[in-house]
């Protein structure tokens, strides 16, 4: 029999997921369970700790907090040779400014929770993610034991409408799910991230700097100039909050 697993992002749609396992809409999960890659946003784990974990527990749903450290196979590097960067920084090895792939999010999130749950014994699985209807775009039919589902497409949900669900729980909206270091924000997400969130910019940019040593060519930024140099304050900068480089990615959910 396989098992149900509310695999959460931290993000808007998840919140909504949990408030619908709180209030019934949905079953109660056989697991539920969040990587923690250990570079998630402060204020994630800020709602996580207010709103989430207590109502989740309150009806009878641990919501496992994995460190990815104890599941992951590689760090910052993988591949063969043990150094390519597994984020997807730009780059400006060839001239122009370009894009490294995202390999981290399967490396440090999809594999850490099949390894964690393989530790439960569970050997097949159905793990609920957080898509909403408009990011179906998203979604990959997975093969094997692990299989997907979608309970807000199944539900016809939209962002907008989880955002609505969880406020009338009586929940602030929820922040959406990054890691504090992402290249894939948006320069008004990080301009929000350098006001409110000063300790998680601080981190990002010694973060930069790390990761130019082992490589010249390396940014967080599409900028290509060191993280701490750039005035988030320009206008021509600045983009919807909402707006990001990774459209396709299952990171925010």
């Amino acid at each position: 029999m396989s098992a149900e697993v509310f695999s959460s992002g931290g993000g808007t749609q998840s919140c909504c997921i949990a408030a619908m396992i709180v209030n019934g809409d949905l079953p109660k999960p056989d697991y539920a369970a969040i990587v923690d890659t250990h570079y998630e946003a402060s204020s994630t784990w800020r709602y996580m700790d207010d709103y989430i974990y207590p109502a989740l527990k309150s009806v009878g749903v641990e919501l496992v907090r994995i460190p990815s450290k104890e599941y992951a196979t590689v760090g910052l590097y993988g591949g063969k040779d043990k150094e390519t960067l597994l984020i997807p920084a730009w780059t400006t090895e060839t001239g122009d400014v370009g894009k490294l792939p995202t390999l981290c999010s399967n490396e440090w999130k999809v594999r850490v929770l099949n390894r964690w749950l393989r530790d439960q014994g569970v050997k097949s699985a159905t793990i609920w993610i957080g898509y909403s209807i408009d990011e179906k775009h998203r979604i990959r039919i997975q093969k094997g034991p692990w299989q997907h589902r979608w309970p807000l497409i199944e539900k016809r949900m939209r962002r907008n409408d989880s955002i609505e669900y969880v406020k009338r729980m009586g929940w602030p909206e929820p922040p959406r799910s990054a890691c504090w270091m992402c290249p894939n924000m948006s320069h008004a997400e990080r301009r929000h991230q350098s006001i409110n969130e000063p300790e998680d910019f601080k981190k990002a940019i010694d973060f930069e700097k790390r990761i130019r040593i082992v490589d010249e060519d390396v940014w967080l930024t599409q900028k290509a100039v060191p993280l701490g140099d750039i005035d988030f304050d320009v206008e021509d900068e600045q983009v919807d909050m909402f707006e990001s480089y990774c459209p396709n990615t299952g990171c925010f959910t």
